[in-house]
Parts: C-alpha cells; structure tokens; sequence
C-alpha cells in the first residue's frame, strides 16, 4: 500500500514537507523564545514556507511543518 501511495507521486512529495521538533524547556539558559526564533531563522535561510505549527502533547514544544519548496509569488 506504502509502495503504491509513493509511486503515484514519484516519491517526491515526501520530501517536499519538513517537520521538526521545537524544545521549549523551562528552566533552560537559553529563553524559549530565542530557540523558536532560530528554529524559524534557520527556515527562512533556507527559503522554506512555514505551513502549520502545533503544541506538542507529549512535550514542552512545539512541532512545525516546513514546505522545503520554497516561497509562492504571484
């Protein structure tokens, strides 16, 4: 089922799309807003669109998915 789902795209859109995990530890030397914005910095040199951004359940952070294809003008 896998192999069929991924033929029909080529493969490709798996790639297209990001996720990471944002840590926001309390009780960290580094303040939790200062790690969120080099996570987004970091994205941003890359030229990815950020396309969705949810608390994580199970931690103290936050999960962004990334669209790794870059920026849409027009």
């Amino acid at each position: 089922m896998a192999e069929e789902r991924s033929g029909a795209f080529g493969g490709l859109e798996a790639e297209r799309y990001q996720v990471e995990l944002v840590p926001l530890a309390t009780g960290s030397d580094v303040p939790s807003i200062v790690t969120l914005q080099e996570s987004v910095n970091k994205g941003a040199r890359q030229s990815w669109k950020i396309v969705g951004v949810a608390q994580d359940p199970m931690s103290q952070g936050v999960i962004i998915v990334w669209d790794k294809s870059g920026f849409i003008y027009g």
